[in-house]
């Protein structure tokens, strides 16, 4: 048993890197790539504190925003991550002519059986909570939804070859009345709706009002080909394909550095920066579970800096070494057969004794070079700090004494998984938004 096990049943590291980090975890945060680690361990308390911080300052804030005042708010109940669970009505608010909105992982294997007995439920609920409609978006367990051919998760999942679905699973969904599929990017899924942005418009309460809703439940590769619509991160789909006119946005994955144990991705915030959804609703993160004020400002963009540099919790941990030594010589002559020792030996001894005089010069060099690293990073990292305080503590002030309340006019991030952490326990409530 190594130390990192050992530090693990402790409970003093986090199991897997779907967990949340724990305080040790953060402490050893990109110190591998250090040679002496005494002078970077501020880093990583340094980002925890800001997070921290940031989100007293989001709170201090106030709502992100307010439904019209000379309109009937439109209700929206998130959910996500079910995972072949059927929530009880009770645990549904009543929808009163609203959205029920599902953002992936109905299921745990992906099968079309199970996303149908998902459907039926969500049918069930609609028609006893009173929704207008209840909108889903596929996540990357729920397999069947992926009919790429040849690629898709359900080619996998079904043993299939050359494009034959087979064993059953060739069947079309059957979709409850007002359940709709959202498959932004045209990847399949055999649902109602297809690329392009959905306009809901209202009636009951919510006549006069309508909204844009576009969704797509890809997310960066965290399995096998058994996982559904999966990408690579540095050539993530998301650049330029969100429509502007979106209101709500519909993702499995969660954006970076937001409600994600920092496993989200950075091309779909890049992306939510540019549209600027008043909702993006996700899951795929249990442990993320919760909301989160956006507001797309300077303090928000120096936060996301500082989570960026650097700001990953490396799994499994790393425990760098204080020094590190090349092979010797020695063993280096020994493993080469056709050389004689003692002639190397004379013949690179004048080398080595230049290497020798020389070594001041090299260690300087060596150390100045760290120097020029740690000061920089500090100094980003520390003024990253500094803005995060400074424009955070300025929209605090001007929002209270300058504006007032009611006058905020931000988005929300939803992380809506109802599954509690890795535990398997369907426990998390349903959150519910008034747009």
């Amino acid at each position: 048993m190594g130390i990192p096990q050992i530090l693990i049943n402790l409970h003093l590291l986090r199991p897997s890197e779907w967990d949340p980090p724990t305080l040790l975890d953060h402490l050893l945060a990109n110190l591998s790539s250090f040679p002496l680690y005494v002078v970077p361990i501020p880093l990583p308390l340094l980002r925890l504190s800001v997070t921290h911080l940031y989100h007293l300052l989001l709170f201090l804030r106030g709502h992100a925003f307010h439904p019209p005042s000379n309109l009937a708010p439109i209700r929206v109940v998130c959910i996500s991550d079910t995972h072949d669970t059927e929530l009880s009505l009770e645990k549904i608010p009543e929808g009163e002519g609203g959205l029920l909105i599902h953002a992936g992982d109905l299921t745990e294997g992906g099968s079309r059986e199970g996303i149908q007995k998902q459907l039926d439920w969500l049918g069930e609920i609609k028609r006893q909570k009173g929704f207008e409609k209840v909108l889903v978006v596929g996540g990357n367990h729920d397999g069947w939804f992926d009919d790429r051919p040849t690629v898709g998760a359900r080619w996998v999942l079904a043993g299939c070859e050359s494009g034959s679905a087979g064993d059953g699973n060739s069947e079309e969904l059957r979709w409850p009345e007002g359940v709709h599929y959202l498959d932004g990017m045209g990847m399949g899924g055999n649902g109602e709706d297809g690329e392009g942005v959905m306009t809901i418009e209202f009636g009951g309460r919510g006549k006069g009002r309508k909204l844009n809703v576009w969704g797509w439940g890809g997310v960066p590769r965290c399995g096998g080909p058994e996982h559904a619509f999966q990408y690579d991160r540095p050539n993530h789909p998301w650049t330029n394909r969100i429509p502007l006119e979106t209101d709500i946005l519909i993702t499995h994955t969660p954006p970076r550095h937001h409600l994600d144990l920092d496993l989200g991705c950075a091309g779909l915030l890049s992306e939510i920066w540019r549209v600027k959804p008043k909702l993006h609703v996700f899951g795929h993160i249990h442990w993320g579970a919760g909301s989160e004020a956006v507001y797309y400002d300077e303090c928000q963009r120096a936060y996301e800096s500082l989570m960026a540099r650097g700001a990953d919790v490396p799994f499994p941990p790393a425990f760098p070494s204080l020094f590190s030594f090349p092979p010797s010589s020695a063993s280096a002559h020994s493993a080469s057969p056709n050389r004689e020792p003692s002639k190397m030996l004379v013949k690179q001894r004048p080398t080595n004794l230049v290497n020798i005089l020389l070594l001041p010069v090299y260690f300087g060099l060596a150390l100045s070079l760290y120097v020029v690293e740690v000061v920089e990073r500090v100094g980003m990292d520390l003024m990253d700090a500094a803005r995060v305080i400074w424009y955070g503590t300025t929209a605090v002030v001007w929002k209270w004494v300058m504006q007032g309340p009611g006058t905020n006019n931000g988005g929300l991030l939803v992380n809506a998984s109802v599954t509690y952490g890795n535990t398997g326990r369907v426990v998390n409530p349903a959150q519910v938004v008034e747009l």
